[in-house]
This record gives structure tokens, sequence and C-alpha cells, in this order.
């Protein structure tokens, strides 16, 4: 008779919980899914109109998603907004800087670098793109992610997300490859940290940096749908 430990189902129950906590998987619920098709679709009508009703379907876009955020009551934690792993992140935001940097240097040497943000207080633009960068990484991560990492598990969710980023940036020919490749590496990071906080940051510096070393003719001013074609030079 064998000596080696062999607990009973009884014993097992005993036993503490990993601590490891997965998100759960709802492959037989679709409502993430026509949440976020429902989202994503005021999104693309508010880039694509223009003047009130631009405005009416923008309104609309941020009464669903904080509808249905506040329908669910995620934690803290789940939104990206609780400190787990602040610091630890915190690397993201030297790495975009330093990219940043390279951009730029870049630009110079190819003498392409404009003074895209500087026809204005420099710290205004600043402040006001970093608003607009964290309303983006809210609707990419604890909306767009983290439903489809419901429905199809985070790796595919990974890469989902970011066709979703980049296609809402259509048909901007730099902002579309750019945003894909920056979406596959934020919804990854947030999928490791949990975190939107660093990832905001990180995109501000990236986007305006970008919107500097690349002409305005190319990104017509970093326009995206219907603004794009509509876009007049000053």
């Amino acid at each position: 008779m064998s000596t080696a430990f062999n607990p009973s189902a009884a014993d097992v129950s005993k036993l503490p919980a990993s601590p490891e906590r997965t998100e759960p998987r709802t492959a037989g619920d679709r409502r993430p899914l026509w949440e976020l098709a429902v989202g994503y679709g005021f999104l693309q009508l508010a880039l694509w109109s223009e003047g009130d009703l631009r405005w009416a379907w923008a309104v609309a876009l941020i009464l669903w998603i904080l509808g249905v955020t506040l329908y669910h009551r995620p934690s803290l934690r789940e939104l990206g907004l609780s400190g787990t792993g602040l610091l630890r992140s915190l690397w993201v935001v030297g790495a975009a800087a330093v990219i940043a940097a390279a951009m730029l240097f870049g630009a110079h040497l190819a003498g392409t670098l404009h003074r895209y943000a500087l026809h204005h207080a420099l710290l205004g633009v600043a402040t006001g793109y970093l608003v607009w960068t964290f309303e983006q990484q809210f609707m990419l991560q604890p909306f767009f992610f983290v439903r489809l990492e419901r429905s199809m598990g985070s790796g595919k969710a990974v890469w989902a997300a970011a066709g979703l980023f980049a296609l809402a940036h259509l048909p901007n020919p730099v902002l579309v490859p750019a945003t894909f490749a920056a979406g596959l590496a934020f919804c990854e990071l947030f999928r490791r940290y949990r975190n939107i906080y660093t990832l905001a940051v990180a995109q501000a510096i990236l986007g305006m940096c970008l919107a500097a070393a690349v002409p305005d003719a190319l990104h017509h001013h970093m326009h995206v749908g219907i603004g794009y074609l509509t876009w007049i030079p000053r």
C-alpha cells in the first residue's frame, strides 16, 4: 500500500484557496458584446457626424458608457482606477518618454518637426490632451477590453480591442497603424497591471510628440472620422 499523501475530498475543501485571481469567462453570455457594440456604434456616429448632431451622439456615448458601468457596479480595480499596479507600471511613462524623444529627434533630422502645440499655451494644451487620453483609456480598457476579455479570453481580447481602437481612427493614415500598435501595448499592459493612469500619461506623451513629429499635411492635426476629410490647413 502506498504511503503517499492522498487527501480526501473533505480535506481538500479545507485547503486555502489559491490567491490567484482570474477574470470570469461568460462565453454563453453575449451581453458584454452587445453593450460594447452599442457603445462603439455611438462612437462611430459621433466621429462621422458634424455640428450639433456630433455632440448629440457624443453625449449618447458618454451616457451609455456611464450607465452600463454603473449598472454592473464594478470594483475600482476592475476599472483600472485603484492603486493596483500603479507603482509597478510607472516604467511605462519612462518608456513612453524615451520613445517620444526618439520620435522628436528623428523628426528633427528629417526636417518634419513642427510647433504643433505651441500655437497656444503648452501647459493648457497638455492638460486638455491628458484629460482626453484618460477618457480614451477608460473606453479602451474597462469598457472595450474587459468585455472582450470576458467573452473570448484575455489573449484574443488584446488583439480585438486594439483593432477596435485603430478602426476608430479611420481614415487617418498616420493614426490607424500607430493606434493599433499602441493599442496592443496598452491592452497588454492593462491586462498585467490593471491601471489606466500610467497608460493615459504615456498616451498623452506619445500622442503630442507624434503630432509634432509628423507633418500636419499627413495627420490633418490629428483629426479622425469626418474631421480628417474636412480639415482645412491654417
